[in-house]
Order: C-alpha cells, then structure tokens, then sequence
C-alpha cells in the first residue's frame, strides 16, 4: 500500500497523462497556427514531466549520497565537530555531500524548459527569442533555484542533520540516526517534489512572460485540459485569450501570481503571448468579464 505523499504522487502522474491525451484529443480538431500551439504546449508538458521525472530520480540519489557522506564524516571525527559548524558551513557541507547533483539537475531541465516555451513562441512570432533577455533568464534561474533550495529542501535536510547529531551525541548508535534521518527525508519527498514541479512550471511561464514583454505582447492565450481534474479556476479560462488588464483581476486564491503559476500548485495549463493579429487571424476567443468573475469564484484556497 502506498503511504500518503507516494499515492499524491502518483495521482499527479495520472493527471498528467491525461493533460496529454486531453490535449491530443484537442489537436485532432484543430488547424492552422492554433494546432500548432497545441502542438508546441504538447511538446513543452511532456518536456516538464521528464523534468519532474528527472529530479525526483535525483533527489533520491543525493539523499543516498549525502547518508553515506554524513556517515563518513561522523566516523572520521565525532557527531559534536559537524554539529558546531555554522550554519552557512553546515549548508555547504550538506550540498557538497550530495545535493550538488539536484542543483546541476534542476539548471539541465530549467535549460531545456526554456528551449521548449522559445519554440512555442516562435509560432506566435518567429523573430521571438531568448537571445535579447538571457541576462534576465539568468537571473530568474538563480531565484528559482534559490528559492526551491535555499527555502525548502536545504532547510528540511539541515533540521533532521542536527537532530540525528544530536542523537548521536547521548549514544543513539549511528546506524539507529542514520536511519532515523534517512526515514524523515524520505518522509519530505512529496512536498519536495511539489515545491520542484511548481517551480519548474513557474519558470516556464516566467520564461513565456519575460518574451512577451520583450515583444510589447500585451495578450496571452490560456492553453491546456480540459478534464475531469481540471480546477474550476481554469475552466472558464482555457483556449480564450486573456488581456494583461484582466490578468491582474484573477486571483487563484492560493498565493501565487497568476501569470506564472496560472491556477496554483501543479497546474497543467499555460499562457502563449499572442498579437491582436494573431487573435483575429486564429478566430480566437476573447475572455469576458463573466469568464474571469467565474474563474475567481472558482479558485480553492
């Protein structure tokens, strides 16, 4: 039997499949440039959920490398020399030992979620590129990591650290706290793992946002399912463009900013900057009031 964070994982491995057969089933209906939008949001979920893959696969072996090393260390001098190290020291220490990888790993896939939203936007307008804002990218990147990191699974790996030292230190015998400690970080992963995934697709749509302002792009097109796990937020939004002026009346009530987490924590859907003359040559549908009134009413806490 699953415990709880292994079976909220494995749901969302279902909601993503369906996100992707929802939207092929979208694509047979469609032409033009919108089934290649379609085509293109197809193209960046999938490059997402490899994402996802990949750093859960990751976090596994840095937790494995980092026991090991923590083992180590502790039979080379005593629990009391790691437990006195500054916190700043303690940090480095637990990267070095291992969580290095997922750093390495999490700058690969932001690499590769940046190549697949340029590709999308290419289709909105083909002179569009990453080249003009790479500094802002940059910059972006190093917020997401630190923000992910720095606020959430360094923190939580330094907390049961000094707590298995500590035990150490009254003759728990160090297998017992390695074990204790290898339970709890185990215990983390499904909150982890959600912190990874949102801020994988954040940066996504942040990459997607920073383009559009490049562009003077003033209009987004919101994109993904339409299923049976599809947020109420969503619903009345998906495949209608939404104005920057009706953006910022949208509130998915879950603490993060609608442009960039579009309707909260492991939200499938997405924003594509379009034109007015996209909008017109596409025969796209605009929101209306009543569109984002319905979707705010919509949206869970």
């Amino acid at each position: 039997m699953c415990d709880t964070h292994d079976t909220i994982l494995l749901a969302e491995q279902d909601a993503d499949q369906l996100a992707i057969e929802d939207l092929e089933k979208q694509l047979k209906n469609q032409s033009g440039d919108v089934a290649r939008i379609t085509k293109a949001k197809i193209n960046e979920l999938k490059t997402q959920i490899k994402a996802e893959k990949a750093m859960r696969s990751v976090l596994d072996k840095s937790r494995t490398r980092f026991l090991k090393t923590l083992e180590t260390a502790v039979q080379a001098s005593d629990p009391l020399t790691i437990l006195s190290l500054p916190r700043e020291q303690l940090i480095d220490f637990i990267i070095r030992g291992g969580f290095d990888l997922s750093i390495d790993e999490f700058i690969e896939q932001a690499d590769l979620i940046m190549k697949a939203v340029e590709k999308t936007t290419r289709i909105i307008q083909p002179d569009l590129g990453l080249a003009p804002i790479q500094e802002q990218l940059d910059i972006m990147q190093t917020s997401a990591i630190e923000t992910l990191f720095d606020d959430v699974i360094i923190p939580n790996v330094a907390s049961g650290v000094r707590e298995s030292l500590v035990a150490m230190t009254i003759d728990v015998p160090l297998t017992q706290a390695i074990s204790s400690l290898s339970q709890k970080m185990q215990s983390a992963t499904g909150r982890q793992l959600t912190e990874v995934n949102t801020k994988l697709s954040m940066f996504g749509r942040s990459v997607t946002a920073a383009i559009a302002e490049e562009a003077g792009l003033r209009y987004y097109l919101y994109t993904g399912p339409i299923d049976g796990v599809t947020r109420r937020f969503c619903r009345p939004l998906v495949d209608k463009v939404v104005s920057e002026s009706q953006m910022k009346k949208l509130n998915n009530k879950q603490g993060l900013p609608v442009k960039t987490a579009g309707g909260g924590y492991n939200c499938r859907h997405s924003w594509s900057p379009v034109s007015e003359g996209f909008i017109k040559a596409a025969g796209l549908d605009r929101a209306t009031t009543k569109d984002i009134s319905k979707a705010n009413a919509g949206a869970k806490r």
